[in-house]
Parts: C-alpha cells; sequence; structure tokens
C-alpha cells in the first residue's frame, strides 16, 4: 500500500508553513517516552514520518544516534538543512529502509492515523531490537471559546474543508484495535502532558495552512480561506494555544503471539 494521495499532495507543499507554524511536544512528555523506554546515550531512534524533524530536534541530545525516515522530499530537504546530525532516509512506515533489529526505539509525531497499521506496525516490529520500543505522539489543542473567542467561527469556516476531506486511513481511534490484533507489542501505555505554542498570526496562519485539508486546496480556494481567518484574528498578533500532548508507549514482545 503506497503513501494516501492527500498526504502526498497536501504534504508534499506546504513543508515551510509545517515547519513554521506546527506545536513541538511537551518536555515532560519527551522526558516519560526517554524514561519509558530506557534511552541513553548509547540508543539509536527511528523518527518515522518525521515531517520537518520536530521529535529529531528533540531527541538527538539525548540519544546517541537519530535517524529520520520521510517519504516528502520537501520536508527531508529541511531536516537535512536544519539537523546536520540526523541521517535523513527516503521512506515510509510501511517500507522502512532500515535492516532488522536496526534500533532501540520507533517515535511517530502526529502521523501515525496516516498508517496502514497492520502492515506499519509489522514493519516497526521488524527494525526494532528485541527489547526495543514505540512511542506515538498526538498534540491536541485544548482552547476554549472563553480563551479564545474567535474560536467557534473559525470552526465553522475550517469545518467544510475537513469534511470534504474524508477521514484519516487510521483516524477516530480505529488504530489501536488494527495495533493490538497484531500481537506484536505490549498492551500500549498512555500517559498526557500539557503544554503551550505562542504563535505571531501570520504563523498561525502558516499552521492552519499546514493542516492537511487545507493544504489539499485548490490555490485560490486555499489562499481564500485563509485570507478569511486572517480577518477572523487581526488585531491578535499574539496566538497562545494550549496543548494536550498524548503519548502513547509499548514494547515490542519478545515472543510474539
Amino acid at each position: 500500500m503506497g503513501i494516501d494521495p492527500r498526504a502526498v499532495s497536501g504534504f508534499s507543499s506546504v513543508a515551510h508553513a509545517y515547519e513554521r507554524g506546527r506545536p513541538s511536544y511537551s518536555d515532560a512528555a519527551i522526558a516519560r517516552l526517554v524514561d519509558g523506554l530506557d534511552l541513553t546515550a548509547d540508543s539509536s531512534v527511528l523518527d518515522l514520518a518525521a515531517g520537518t524533524g520536530q521529535l529529531s530536534r528533540l531527541l538527538r541530545g539525548r540519544v546517541g544516534c537519530v535517524v529520520a525516515v520521510e517519504p516528502m522530499s520537501a520536508m527531508r530537504s529541511r531536516m537535512r538543512a536544519s539537523l546536520p546530525d540526523v541521517t535523513v532516509l527516503d521512506g515510509t512506515a510501511e517500507d522502512i529502509p532500515l535492516a532488522d533489529r536496526e534500533v532501540d526505539a520507533v517515535v511517530v509525531g502526529e502521523a501515525f492515523h496516516w498508517f496502514e497499521t497492520t502492515t506499519a506496525t509489522q514493519e516497526i516490529a521488524r527494525v526494532l531490537k528485541r527489547s526495543g520500543g514505540i512511542a506515538l505522539l498526538w498534540n491536541t489543542p485544548t482552547w476554549t471559546v472563553e480563551s479564545h473567542p474567535w474560536l467557534d467561527a473559525l470552526r465553522r469556516r475550517l469545518a467544510p474543508h475537513k469534511r470534504a476531506a474524508g477521514a484519516y486511513p487510521a483516524g477516530e481511534g480505529s488504530w489501536q484495535t488494527a495495533f493490538a490484533r497484531t500481537g506484536l507489542f505490549e498492551p500500549l501505555q498512555h500517559v498526557e502532558a500539557l503544554h503551550e505554542q505562542t504563535l505571531g498570526r501570520n504563523d498561525f496562519l502558516a499552521q492552519i495552512a499546514s493542516w492537511s485539508w487545507m493544504a489539499n486546496l485548490g490555490f485560490d480556494q486555499r489562499q481564500a480561506a485563509l485570507d478569511d481567518i486572517d480577518v477572523l484574528v487581526r488585531g491578535h498578533e499574539s496566538i497562545a494555544i494550549p496543548y494536550r500532548t498524548d503519548l502513547h508507549l509499548a514494547r515490542r514482545r519478545t515472543t510474539q503471539r
């Protein structure tokens, strides 16, 4: 199975916006990831579907080696320019360009819902060392209309584009059932951590432009939508967005079911 065509057509054109606007991850979540998977200065970690390297940046000073695998050439180019100490490879979750049992951990930020879960889980288990583990992370905004009075209007403007894009291949938590069914990993542990991102108005618009359902709009339609949102948030030159980081951790089973 290849990459979802919506990911290809969307993310291939928004690398700059993605790097500029997407949030990083909670320090507490990264510390829990490192501790939970027993990562050290001798560990090797695969950042899978690495985007522009948000997770690679946070991990490279904590482990011995980070390898980033990313299918979009524009994303890879940005990583190579900004993270010269990270090995950046072309590849997908369903066909990882690493040898069997090569890494101590695999991390996936904001991407596992795009994968073909069963195939990707099998590939992740293949490249992990016997005692290795997986970490899956997502950021979810926890903003409210009380903290951001224009939020309802923003959601109304975005909703038609999101509906038209359709569901993710493994969205709405369906990945968890398929992941567990493989029997390749111990039960997932779920940890939550809070953090906040503060953006200028133009960086906030870049974040919205990087969302897949916006990135896949035609140029004129996307620009019209962004202009409309620009008017909506005008006067808010600093926008603070609170997030909950959801971290899911699991160890590879040493004896497969």
